[in-house]
């Protein structure tokens, strides 16, 4: 990707920030990138990260603030700026946001902005449950307009056996055949 104007939508789940961070900040290096976050990522320490150590990154690799407020992440809609979005890492909760059209934190609403500028959307999943309860709404996306799935595997089969992660890796890759509305391939991958 190159030359792209590319939101970058993060949520949980906070063990995926570290490579998630690094696909971004090579992202940033030949795109003009502007990072929208959840609440939670915004304020929460967790073990991974410290939340100003995060959002420090974000903002030096992109050199913008980071939107993360609703009155800010409702801007995305009328100014029209962006080429494509990615969401990574997803949670379960944010798929079912938005398959359930409730657009209640920054990631949400800025997604929303972009559906209804007929933007695409590549999204990474990472659950713990994404293949029980919450696989209906991860495969309900899967299967909608505007959005395109970073291919995933189980990571941990044999300890957490309904557990996906996106492979980060094809993160840039999946972006740049979405740019064009294609569905990278193949989308799910063995474990780990």
């Amino acid at each position: 990707m190159k030359n792209q104007h590319i939101l970058f939508g993060i949520c949980g789940s906070f063990c995926n920030h570290a490579a998630v961070l690094k696909e971004f900040e090579k992202l940033c290096e030949e795109n003009d990138v502007q990072a929208v976050v959840s609440e939670n990522v915004f304020t929460c320490n967790t073990r991974f990260f410290q939340h100003e150590d995060f959002i420090s990154r974000l903002e030096k690799a992109s050199h913008k603030p980071v939107i993360h407020t609703i009155v800010e992440a409702e801007k995305v809609g009328p100014s029209n700026a962006y080429d494509i979005m990615i969401i990574a890492p997803m949670s379960a909760t944010v798929a079912a946001k938005m398959v359930l059209g409730i657009y209640d934190h920054p990631v949400t609403l800025a997604a929303k902005a972009m559906l209804r500028n007929n933007r695409n959307i590549v999204f990474g999943i990472a659950s713990n449950d994404g293949l029980s309860i919450s696989a209906k709404n991860i495969f309900t996306l899967i299967n909608l307009k505007h959005f395109f799935v970073i291919p995933f595997a189980q990571d941990a089969p044999f300890e957490k056996e309904r557990s996906i992660v996106s492979k980060w890796n094809l993160l840039e890759k999946t972006a740049d055949m979405a740019l064009e509305d294609r569905q990278i391939q193949p989308i799910l991958y063995g474990g780990d």
